[in-house]
């Protein structure tokens, strides 16, 4: 049939179907293409050739070289785009690298961490940062850090022990403040229930901000910022690390008021001081102490003043 079809000899319908069979399948178009390979030899072995070409043969070579100049052009143009689309596919792809090593767009979405009263907590940063958590303490943090920066938000009372990173600053935003550190121990205490925003430095550097101030850290200093009064105080600690005797499970009081001392044991064995004699506020404690209940803390607390203290299930009552 497509024989006769070039020929010039066949039906219309045959060449109809010959037509068809050469669009719709890929033995004809394979077909149709050793046709006209068979063709273009002849003519370029034989220039004589050409002159007896049937319009058959004329309007399939034809349509032949026009499709091979339009998947000429579509292949240039893959080609523009693939260069164009290449570098940033490159680029996508390193991002995405270091987004994995390093957390280059980290701080998107996070984790919390909440301590209840009563119990204390250790946890572990992708950098291998470690902190201790006390009681009754908030803290957010990315699911991964960034590639210049390490942000944590505190709302309570941690010690952290930070893994050394110049080029990537580690900071602690506890109500209004910044501790910025590089690689050091310290200890931040900020609750928000608390007036005073308190950060002890054990080893290396730390530079406390709060507004538009700085102050800089050297260890066994102690910064304390008045939330009430805007006032920050730097001082030298005689024994700076019974500020966080706390994560050995042993409380440390340094002249500390009543009222401290009733805040840190309410947090510590979620328990509710009553006050019957205003009075007992006037009385400050110093103690060192690794009791494991509250009621041998209390007895411990009575051999200091004359205060009393009477507890009755979770409440304890304060009396002179």
């Amino acid at each position: 049939m497509i024989k006769r079809v070039i020929a010039e000899t066949a039906s219309k319908g045959d060449a109809e179907e010959a037509a068809d069979w050469f669009a719709s399948t890929a033995e004809g178009q394979r077909c149709l293409s050793d046709l006209l390979d068979r063709d273009a030899c002849l003519m370029g072995n034989d220039p004589d050739t050409g002159r007896s070409f049937t319009p058959l043969q004329s309007d399939l070579l034809y349509a032949r070289i026009n499709r091979d100049i339009y998947r000429n052009r579509v292949r240039k143009g893959l080609l523009r785009v693939a260069v164009i689309l290449l570098p940033v596919l490159l680029l996508a792809g390193l991002g995405f690298f270091l987004n994995g090593q390093t957390g280059l767009f980290a701080g998107v979405t996070g984790s919390e961490v909440y301590v209840p009263r009563g119990e204390d907590a250790r946890i572990f940063f992708q950098d291998g940062t470690e902190v201790y958590l006390n009681a009754d303490t908030r803290i957010r943090y990315p699911n991964s850090f960034g590639l210049r920066k390490r942000e944590v938000w505190l709302d309570g009372e941690a010690y952290f022990n930070v893994t050394s990173g110049r080029s990537r600053p580690f900071t602690v935003h506890a109500q209004q403040t910044e501790t910025v550190v590089s690689g050091t121990s310290f200890n931040v205490r900020a609750y928000g229930s608390d007036n005073t925003v308190e950060v002890v430095l054990d080893e290396g550097k730390t530079s406390f901000r709060v507004h538009r101030d700085s102050y800089p850290m050297l260890p066994g200093q102690k910064i304390e910022y008045d939330r009430s009064t805007g006032k920050t105080t730097l001082r030298n600690l005689v024994n700076p690390s019974g500020a966080s005797l706390w994560k050995k499970n042993i409380l440390y009081f340094d002249d500390t008021p009543l009222a401290g001392v009733m805040r840190e044991l309410e947090r510590r064995f979620d328990v509710q001081f009553r006050l019957q004699s205003p009075a007992a506020l006037n009385y400050s404690y110093t103690l060192t102490t690794r009791q494991p209940g509250i009621e041998n803390v209390l007895r411990e607390l009575q051999k200091i003043s004359p205060v009393k203290f009477v507890i009755e299930g979770d409440t304890v009552t304060v009396s002179l």
